[in-house]
């Protein structure tokens, strides 16, 4: 049992770590002590990270746990195998069984929603909270779906060839770290509580013999990284559209009706 449950550690606290990197400001580094602290080597370690790419600090926890779940893709490993953890499992819950892996990584969006609807304010409109979410789907089945087709990993139970990464797991992630990028500045434990959400799912992927270990890791991996990166590319996205709108005047938004059907039309004119 004991590495099953080291497992569920590293994943909780790699989501931590995640949590902690992503909300410390981004001026911190900007601040300088009024006495030098030459021997706080953690204030050098926060300023080396901060004049970092924002893509590749945010990419630093993802990358670990790609790079643990490609080790962990054969029966040996850091700590064990994925062939190690799947026999474990089979020994002490052979007859394990569940099928709340398919709603537990939804519940960090269900937060957010009742979030919203309780009137706690998150980083962003709610509906631009929605265009980041949709992004966040886009991007995360983009990865985790030709990361698929690509490697062809047989499920443990045999089943089909699909099982690198996992995809509840990737999903669970990103929806997470949703969650935390929303509302992880108003409280800690909102994405405390997203990420053990979506360790809990990855969790019982393995438990229900539906994942090797590595597809779980990597999932996770991929679920943060398609999070963050729909994050950077946002405000991207946003500057792009108010400069075509601002300087050719070639986007525009108009109400439309047909056959008793309205709502808004979105215009962009080809030049």
């Amino acid at each position: 049992m004991k590495p099953l449950l080291l497992t569920f550690l590293v994943l909780l606290c790699a989501s931590q770590a995640e949590a902690q990197l992503s909300t410390e400001p981004d001026s911190a580094s900007s601040v300088v002590p009024l006495v030098p602290q030459q021997n706080d080597s953690s204030h050098w370690v926060r300023e080396a990270r901060q004049n970092l790419h924002p893509l590749v600090r945010q990419a630093i926890v993802p990358s670990i746990l790609i790079g643990w779940g490609i080790t962990h893709m054969g029966d040996e490993g850091m700590f064990e195998g994925s062939e190690g953890i799947r026999n474990m499992v089979k020994r002490n819950y052979p007859e394990f069984k569940t099928s709340l892996d398919d709603h537990t990584g939804f519940a960090p969006i269900l937060m957010v929603v009742g979030l919203n609807l309780s009137g706690v304010k998150g980083e962003h409109h709610f509906t631009e909270q929605a265009v980041l979410l949709g992004m966040t789907y886009f991007v995360n089945r983009s990865l985790t779906n030709n990361l698929k087709s690509l490697t062809k990993i047989n499920r443990p139970d045999g089943q089909s060839n699909d099982a690198f990464p996992s995809g509840h797991t990737s999903t669970a992630f990103a929806y997470a770290t949703f969650l935390h990028r929303e509302y992880g500045r108003q409280s800690i434990w909102y994405s405390v509580a997203g990420y053990s959400f979506a360790t809990a799912t990855g969790m019982m992927r393995i438990l229900n013999d539906r994942h090797w270990l590595s597809d779980v890791l990597t999932g996770a991996g991929v679920g943060i990284l398609s999070a963050e990166i729909a994050y950077l590319a946002y405000p991207l996205l946003q500057r792009s559209i108010l400069n075509n709108f601002k300087e050719k005047q070639s986007i525009g938004i108009a109400p439309y009706y047909n056959q008793g059907a309205g709502g808004l039309a979105f215009v962009y004119r080809i030049r």
